[in-house]
């Protein structure tokens, strides 16, 4: 049973409470942790709430995520205007399945953004957000990235054509779990000096012996094994891999510039999981590449095969996906679904279709911590963050977790 964000009793049509009424939307222009600007929106509603929203966005983009779309807040304001959504009654979903119907125009970031403004604005009631603690939700295990490969590789850079290498702890102890990492954050960072450099997309990053991306592997299970960690966490890639397919097939553009058939790429994957402790693999294929998700899935039980621009957090594609056997299972990021709704829906799907479902942030992110109340609300298992040393919104979340998780400390 999935326990609903978007029921609470500022959100409820009961006899004698009306449901709220938007008052006014504005918008600001706030800064992202790629220090740019983007779109915040301000909710009033006729009780005298506010609610702010402004969404993150991603650097790997799904085929199924608009690009971009050039639109002036002030034309998304005015129209929900002309539209009559100012003055009327409405709950979450309402409000969603109208911002739901015009992504086209609006842009799904666009979006998301005004439906968390008006979740925030609906959820004052939050003991969180009344800086108070709930400590009855169970805590996720975390994805914590280490090395950092592709074009966008900014901590623990290392030549690799994947962009994220993490580690999964196998504890839900927070503390625990955040002391091992630094203790693997500071033998990674040790080594990696130790290596010679060299520029991908004018960034240092260092190389090992071989231009092989399973000498990154090695790297990290050698410090995990030196550690005495080996059986605290579990190794996980993202491979984004819709990003190395061409019209020659797979390749890889930053280490050799190797090619692969769709079979060979394969078995390239199949080998990793054959010989490596690979226990989780996201995005091993192209979004449309189905043949070999569904060969990777079921020729096999050590690696959980798990699907994010895959399926982009639409819930359709989720059940699709399921049905046909494509998938282990996903990746949920609450801007690619488009709306609050939409993300409780995905999630809801992922659940009863038996996916695992793994929460995640994006790689250009805000201040934000309704990941966090997503995770923690819905009983999610896995949550993926950003690189704690150097993204601090990644901190903000995870505080935000031990608000939710954890009873506070009683001195008498």
């Amino acid at each position: 049973m999935v326990n609903s964000l978007i029921n609470s009793p500022n959100t409820k049509s009961v006899i004698g409470v009306s449901m709220p009424r938007i008052r006014s939307i504005e918008y600001r222009r706030i800064l992202n942790s790629h220090v740019n600007f983007t779109n915040e929106f301000i909710i009033r509603l006729d009780n005298g709430e506010i609610g702010i929203g402004g969404s993150p966005q991603g650097e790997t983009i799904s085929i199924y995520e608009d690009k971009n779309i050039p639109i002036d807040p002030k034309i998304i304001i005015n129209t929900i205007e002309q539209d009559g959504y100012l003055g009327k009654s409405l709950d979450q979903a309402s409000f969603d399945n109208y911002l739901q119907g015009n992504i086209p125009r609006f842009g799904r970031n666009n979006s998301y953004g005004l439906s968390l403004a008006f979740y925030n604005a609906t959820h004052k009631d939050s003991p969180v957000l009344k800086g108070q603690n709930e400590g009855k939700y169970g805590s996720p295990h975390i994805c914590f990235n280490i090395l950092n490969g592709g074009k966008y590789a900014y901590t623990n850079p290392i030549l690799s054509d994947f962009p994220e290498y993490l580690l999964v702890s196998k504890t839900i102890q927070i503390a625990d779990a955040i002391a091992e990492h630094n203790e693997i954050q500071r033998v990674v960072k040790n080594e990696l000096l130790k290596q010679e450099k060299t520029l991908v997309s004018s960034n240092p990053v260092a190389c090992f012996s071989t231009r092989d991306n399973r000498e990154c592997i090695d790297f990290l299970l050698n410090i995990l094994d030196s550690l005495g960690y080996s059986d605290l966490f579990e190794l996980m890639i993202d491979a984004s891999a819709g990003d190395l397919y061409t019209d020659d097939g797979y390749q890889f553009p930053i280490t050799d510039s190797s090619v692969f058939t769709p079979g060979e790429f394969f078995s390239y994957w199949k080998d990793i999981i054959d010989n490596y402790e690979l226990r989780i693999l996201e995005d091993p294929f192209h979004e449309q590449d189905m043949e070999n998700w569904f060969q990777l899935t079921n020729s096999q039980n050590k690696c959980r095969v798990i699907g994010d621009n895959f399926y982009s957090s639409d819930f359709k594609r989720i059940e699709e996906g399921a049905a046909k056997k494509y998938s282990d299972g996903v990746i949920i990021k609450p801007n690619q679904a488009g709306t609050v709704t939409s993300v409780e829906k995905a999630i809801e799907t992922a659940k009863t279709s038996g996916q695992e479902i793994i929460t995640s942030h994006r790689s250009i992110s805000t201040e934000s911590t309704f990941l966090s109340t997503l995770t923690c609300k819905n009983n999610v298992e896995y949550i993926k963050i950003g690189p704690l040393m150097t993204d601090y919104s990644s901190i903000v979340r995870l505080n935000e977790i031990i608000r939710y998780t954890e009873e506070p400390i009683c001195h008498k």
